[in-house]
């Protein structure tokens, strides 16, 4: 029993390591498998020159699953993964590519395949992945193109990286001249998560080790804001309770005094008069933060005084709130905050409704040539853009044009399906009638909230009929509900003031560090427009849209 014992374990030992050592190829077996794998090659090079990838996919992936020893099996590896990049296939151009990227790290095709495998997770909304692949391209290639196209993906996706993800892409690439853009997104994300001992860590590693940073503003404003001390739980609201604007500025202190009286807010609220003079305006904000200390401004003023204000306020870095202001300009100030629902932010949700609830795949875009206008034209055309459709046509007009003809009719060639107008009131009762005179009846007209006079459908007539436009919201109806029992008129400026206070009601418990975020959220998070239609001369809601939404 014993002997039988020992031969079977004998047998077991040469079956093994007969699985362990395959069989190794003849001369003339590896010859027929070169010229076999030779031809299969050719084959799906032939397909992959016509650009058929479907065919040309068929032949590589059998020359890699058949013939991996053989010479072509390198450069089928990485056009296999090509081809499932061009078909949409993108887990598959990962793993080919991720396979070749192991396989073979000093091949000619070997940068090549790192942006592929980038751009494939970056399509799969992988973006840690994609992050790290398109760095190590974006570090290793010398091509400029290739370089700037990889840049412009990783700076897009470092701001949607958790601190996590950042800190690895940190070490990875921190000998790299790279890692300043990472390095500052990881300290942002730090601040804005209240991490303050790492974030500080961060931003001073980012100007000790990129002392000309493009970032060196943001670093000090965060060491700034670190340096402010202790919040006071005050708030500063500027009214002009004198002169020109007077009436509006007392029936606004109404609404201060309904929340002050019956403690509303976790912070008090300092009114001082503006006198509606913009000078007199920043003075009125010194005294607010200098003398009274408090964290953060709330303006319901004027364009006129609020731009002298905004400026002493940012040098201050102290955030301000302006409730009234719907114009994008401000916005781009730091630590200023509107109530949204910008031309721009119109625009953007009228393109994002047609895409999506129109079905709309070709635009064109008419304005005439101001900053303004061509801001608003310039946001629409990029939201389109942004959702995979097509602008056919973006043409501006001299504004004391009289007709339009030449315009027009570009705009006719290029065969468009809507015609987003971006352009006041007057603009559109006058352009619509010849948009149908001269051959476009048939496209639709889209617009932002100069559509939304009775105006445009009683002079405008069958012209306007059919056109689609955004609006900011109307005031919520129980914030007029709450106007009414306080006894306060019921306005637009009652309202967008007292709808505004009641936003930040929901700041509590803040710092200073991190104050201008919370109020970034908070206002952000209330932003709705309403999209209309004219149908038999009327106003017809179609839907409300969140920012954010879609």
């Amino acid at each position: 029993m014993k002997y039988w014992e020992f031969l079977l374990a004998v047998v077991i030992v040469l079956v093994g390591c007969a699985t362990i050592n395959p069989r190794v190829l003849t001369d003339a077996e590896s010859q027929r498998a070169a010229e076999r794998a030779a031809i299969i090659f050719e084959r799906g090079n032939d397909y992959f020159k016509r650009k058929d990838y479907g065919n040309a996919l068929i032949a590589f992936e059998e020359l890699v699953a058949e013939y991996p020893t053989t010479d072509p099996y390198e450069p089928a590896l990485y056009l296999g993964a090509f081809c499932q990049y061009k078909l949409a296939r993108f887990q598959n151009a990962v793993s080919f590519g991720e396979r070749f990227l192991r396989e073979f790290p000093n091949s000619k095709y070997y940068l090549n395949a790192l942006s592929l495998v980038g751009e494939s997770y970056f399509n799969l909304a992988d973006d840690y992945d994609a992050t790290y692949y398109l760095t190590k391209y974006y570090v290793q290639s010398d091509d400029p193109t290739g370089r700037q196209q990889a840049f412009e993906r990783i700076i897009g996706m470092l701001p949607n990286l958790s601190i996590a993800e950042l800190e690895k892409l940190h070490r990875i690439f921190m000998a790299e001249p790279v890692d300043e853009h990472i390095l500052y997104h990881l300290a942002h994300l730090e601040a804005q998560e209240d991490k303050e001992e790492e974030a500080e860590r961060d931003f001073n590693l980012l100007m000790r080790r990129f002392p000309d940073t493009r970032y060196l503003y943001e670093a000090e404003e965060y060491k700034r804001f670190i340096s402010l001390g202790e919040a006071t739980g005050r708030a500063g609201v500027l009214l002009p309770l004198t002169g020109k604007f007077s009436n509006i500025g007392q029936s606004l202190q109404k609404v201060v005094r309904v929340f002050e009286s019956n403690r509303l807010l976790p912070f008090s609220l300092h009114v001082i008069d503006t006198k509606s003079d913009p000078i007199e305006a920043i003075l009125a904000a010194a005294r607010l933060i200098e003398d009274i200390g408090v964290d953060f401004l709330v303006a319901p003023i004027s364009s006129f005084e609020a731009f002298g204000v905004c400026g002493y306020t940012y040098g201050k870095a102290i955030p301000i709130v302006l409730p009234m202001s719907a114009e994008a300009r401000f916005e781009v100030i730091p630590l200023v905050f509107t109530r949204g629902q910008t031309g721009e932010e119109q625009a953007r949700m009228v393109a994002r409704y047609s895409v999506y609830d129109h079905g709309i795949n070709k635009f064109a875009v008419l304005y005439p040539e101001d900053s303004h206008h061509r801001s608003v034209a310039q946001a629409f055309a990029q939201e389109v853009m942004r959702n995979n459709r097509e602008v056919v046509a973006m043409v501006s007009f001299q504004e004391d044009s009289i007709t339009l003809k030449a315009e027009l009719e570009a705009i006719k060639d290029k065969e468009p399906e809507a015609l987003f107008l971006a352009m006041d009131t007057d603009m559109i009762i006058n352009v619509a009638p010849q948009v149908a005179y001269y051959g476009l009846e048939e496209v639709t007209l889209l617009g932002t909230e100069s559509f939304h006079s009775e105006r445009v459908p009683r002079l405008g007539e069958k012209y306007v009929e059919g056109s689609v436009f955004s609006t900011p919201s109307a005031i919520d109806e129980g914030v007029l509900r709450q106007l009414k029992s306080a006894g306060i008129t019921v306005n637009e400026f009652n309202a967008r003031f007292y709808s505004a206070l009641w936003q930040l009601r929901s700041i509590q418990n803040y710092e200073r560090a991190n104050l201008p975020r919370m109020i970034a959220a908070t206002l952000r998070g209330t932003e709705i427009f309403s999209i209309y239609q004219i149908r038999d001369g009327d106003f017809v809601k179609l839907t409300d849209i969140r920012k954010g939404e879609g």
